[in-house]
């Protein structure tokens, strides 16, 4: 019996220990770790599945690895033609839209989604693939 108090006590003073550290480490910040949020880039981005298109968001030090990140993210969920739409490391929302009847998807970025959404009408129409006007943001990403 007092053998089990002793591994209870033991084995509970781990956990908390690890706790402590954990918290500490994460304050603390340890070597690689990123720090000012305004380092860290985000993307959005959209795949296709059986009859759906499904968006992601993923993190990343910098933008080719949230891109590659939001990617890896749709093509292990199983998607095909997965795509990074919009990825940034300013303090704006960024979105994926997609127009039902050409099947086209825009990123764009605002101070808010609405705005993001216009941006990624306005990417489109500059790329000539518009998006219809009843298209639908798949994903947002918001700071």
């Amino acid at each position: 019996m007092v053998k089990s108090r002793w591994v209870s006590a033991i084995l509970g003073a781990g956990v908390i220990a690890a706790g402590i550290t954990a918290g500490t480490a994460w304050a603390g910040g340890p070597g690689g770790y990123v720090e000012d949020p305004e380092d860290i880039f985000a993307a959005v981005g959209t795949g296709e599945f059986i009859d759906t298109l499904a968006g992601f968001t993923a993190t990343g030090d910098t933008s080719e690895e949230a891109s590659a990140a939001v990617i890896a993210a749709c093509e292990s969920a199983g998607g095909v033609e997965c795509t990074a739409d919009e990825v940034t490391n300013d303090n704006l929302c960024i979105v994926s839209v997609a127009s039902p009847s050409n099947h086209a998807v825009a990123g764009g970025a605002g101070a808010t989604v609405e705005a993001a959404r216009q941006d990624a009408f306005n990417r489109a129409a500059a790329n000539n693939t518009p998006l219809d006007a009843d298209s639908r943001v798949v994903v947002s990403a918001c700071p």
